[in-house]
């Protein structure tokens, strides 16, 4: 069991500079009276040039923006995954399958993902889709079918769709985080794996993405991504409980380094540090590769450090008959721990060129950290 603690930095304020050049531009103005035209028309240009200045970040003259960032340097999980099983996973007929997450209760593996039907495509997902579980006992599958868990509330904050669960458990307690609208998660409760499930009657946390971490305490780390001016920015919340309050572990600046981007965050704690593999956003700058998988992890959960350049996965998937496929769309990792934090089995959701999405599961060697 880990046990992870989560520092309250001190987190310097913002803008400091930027005041000090309004002072400078009031006092341009109170002087405007006792000076020709042109000079004050030369100084408000002046003053105008050193706002922009500084309230733009600078870029280090050794790294421009669009470079990679350095890697830490380390072993990454990628070397440790396997072949993928062909008929293992999830799929359902007639169906998208997106989002898994699995929790071993007794002998039996809970996997909660969303499903929509699969004649609406992919864009399904924003007016359709819902939670459902299924189950095996072999963690890699085939998981059966059990039941739809949460569908969409009309008048309630998660009134659009039940999208990208979460399973922990937190105490006694079964804790499933999903979002509905962009940056809105929430969660339900159950006593019980199998529910009856209770649902927060208002937002959590305003990001997307959630991947929850639930110490042996009950308190919870939730990292995750909001889309800020069309970047996605990783961020995080902590709760010294599921039911919150949920806080900001910083003020809200992208915890990855050098202007990365994510989406689809998984989360677990080995290495005495926090540890995430994420889909490779935007211009693809961690690994080269758009949504490709990249490694990042964490001593204090606030400052994340890109753990090697080289991509965990890609959009191609090896499989145990020898046969490949490179997959439209390959993304929504999630890895599973055993009790020692040591990752067995990596799922992803793969949506092939012509069809339907389903869950792909691959053994993991026993993967941890070495950086």
């Amino acid at each position: 069991m880990y046990d992870p603690v989560i520092p309250s930095p001190g987190v310097p304020g913002e803008g400091e500079d930027a005041v000090d050049v309004v002072a400078t531009i009031r006092e341009v103005a109170d002087i405007h009276a006792v000076m020709n035209q042109s000079t004050f028309r030369a100084l408000l240009l002046l003053a105008a040039i050193l706002s922009f200045a500084s309230t733009t970040p600078a870029q280090p003259a050794t790294q421009p923006a669009t470079s990679r960032p350095a890697a830490a340097g380390g072993r990454s999980m990628k070397d440790a995954i396997g072949l993928a099983p062909k008929h293992a996973g999830f799929a359902m007929d007639g169906y998208f399958i997106w989002c898994s997450s699995v929790l071993k209760v007794g002998d039996t593996y809970h996997m909660f993902a969303s499903r929509w039907p699969a004649e609406k495509g992919l864009n399904g997902w924003t007016t359709l889709s819902e939670c459902v579980r299924a189950t095996s006992k072999d963690l890699l599958g085939p998981y059966k079918f059990e039941e739809v868990v949460l569908q969409k509330r009309e008048g309630s904050w998660d009134s659009e769709r039940v999208h990208n669960p979460k399973i922990v458990r937190a105490g006694d307690k079964f804790v499933l985080y999903y979002i509905s609208t962009a940056n809105e998660t929430g969660y339900a409760v159950a006593d019980s794996v199998t529910g009856l499930w209770t649902r927060s009657d208002k937002v959590a946390m305003n990001f997307s993405n959630p991947a929850p971490l639930a110490r042996k305490d009950g308190s919870i780390y939730c990292f995750g991504r909001k889309s800020v001016n069309n970047v996605r920015v990783a961020q995080a919340f902590a709760a010294p409980a599921y039911e919150g309050p949920y806080k900001l572990v910083n003020d809200g600046s992208n915890l990855l380094p050098d202007g990365c981007e994510l989406e689809d965050p998984t989360i677990w704690w080995a290495h005495d540090q926090y540890n995430v593999l994420v889909t490779d956003f935007g211009p693809g700058r961690a690994t080269g590769i758009v949504k490709a998988g990249a490694q990042y992890f964490s001593k204090d959960g606030v400052r994340y450090q890109l753990l090697s350049n080289e991509p965990v996965f890609t959009k191609t998937v090896q499989f145990d008959d020898g046969t490949s496929e490179t997959f439209a769309r390959r993304e929504r990792p999630f890895v599973y721990a055993d009790e020692d934090g040591r990752i067995i089995a990596l799922f992803t959701a793969c949506m092939p060129k012509d069809g339907a999405a389903r869950v792909i599961v691959q053994p993991v060697d026993h993967y941890t950290p070495d950086n």
